[in-house]
């Protein structure tokens, strides 16, 4: 049976494991930054970080703002609403053609956007996804508009070469066992679900450099540390601050999650199976760095424009320019 479980938020709770030790009182020397979060898998850095060591050392004290959703993320951030926020790439990509209040300044981590398939259409189709019928877990969310990306770079037409259906989770498996679908196009913890049942294969990953924003550039991500404008341009070491906290933060999660926060954790947040919470966040590439940024912007730009995701008259190095601030060595 498909792990529900998993989406519930219990990945709040794996993002806890990260902290590094209970939260001391915020002391006046600290810099108090808002850090807005929707609640998936991969803000992992950003639940931790109230507690967490880097934050402290980097002098932040950090407070959470829920949002609805990627849209509301966005927003947010383009307001001054919060200050900093992990997102996925392909959900900002719209609001930085817009030329929003918004700069990227750092990739976090790959692993989180998933193409998954059962393993008989891995083997029978060796990677072509022309005719296949593809499920997705939202409607022109981030796995579907980065996939859709990819094809068109391939030569299949993501509108037409394909047929896109939105699954609820429940009906997923079933879909898949029944073969009513080839492969899946998701976020996790729905992609990390199907494989940890064993009921997909990596279809495309990010180990290849096969499924991440900027392919053709090595080691890609998925999610990267967005800021907003006006904290770049009027407080320039907060921004610096905030950008190797979590740079250092995401590092320190490439050398494992360890356990000894497992019990406060399952008293603080929702129940949860923190062991798949761990497993979730150790199947990520956690390569954070500044390193490449504008490039994986403009290279994006360029694949979402050629699939019709972004305006025809949207010029990809402009917008990457634009979007990416080099904080660190400004």
């Amino acid at each position: 049976m498909l792990r529900r479980r998993l989406l519930l938020g219990s990945l709040a709770a794996g993002g806890a494991l990260l902290a590094g030790g209970r939260a001391s009182a915020a002391g006046s020397e600290r810099v108090a930054v808002r850090l807005g979060y929707v609640g998936t898998p991969c803000e992992a850095v950003t639940f931790a970080a109230p507690g967490g060591e880097p934050f402290r050392r980097h002098g932040l004290a950090a407070k959470l703002v829920p949002c609805a959703d990627d849209a509301a993320l966005a927003a947010a951030l383009e307001a001054g609403r919060v200050d900093a926020a992990s997102m996925n790439l392909p959900a900002l990509m719209e609001p930085l053609e817009a030329g929003t209040g918004i700069r990227v300044v750092a990739g976090l981590h790959a692993g989180c956007l998933r193409v998954v398939a059962p393993e008989d259409f891995v083997l029978r189709t060796f990677g072509n996804l022309k005719g296949a019928s593809i499920a997705t877990d939202r409607l022109n969310g981030p796995s579907m508009k980065l996939l859709s990306a990819l094809l068109r770079r391939q030569g299949v037409d993501p509108k037409t070469d394909v047929s896109w259906h939105v699954y609820d989770p429940a009906a997923l498996e079933p879909a898949l066992d029944a073969k009513s679908v080839d492969c899946v196009a998701a976020q996790d913890p729905l992609g990390y679900a199907l494989l940890a049942d064993k009921k997909a294969v990596a279809f495309l990953n990010t180990a290849d450099g096969g499924f991440t924003c900027g392919d053709g550039i090595g080691r890609g991500h998925h999610c990267f540390l967005a800021l907003h404008a006006g904290l770049v341009d009027r407080r320039p070491q907060v921004a610096a601050a905030l950008t190797r906290a979590y740079v250092d933060s995401s590092n320190a999660v490439s050398r494992g999650v360890g356990p000894w926060a497992l019990a406060e954790v399952r008293g603080r947040y929702l129940d949860a199976d923190m062991f798949e919470a761990i497993g979730m966040l150790s199947s990520y590439d956690w390569h954070a760095s500044t390193d490449l940024v504008l490039e994986e912007i403009e290279l994006t730009a360029r694949d979402f424009r050629r699939a019709g995701l972004l305006k025809a008259a949207t010029d990809p190095e402009r917008l990457a320019d634009r979007a990416f601030a080099d904080v660190l060595h400004s």
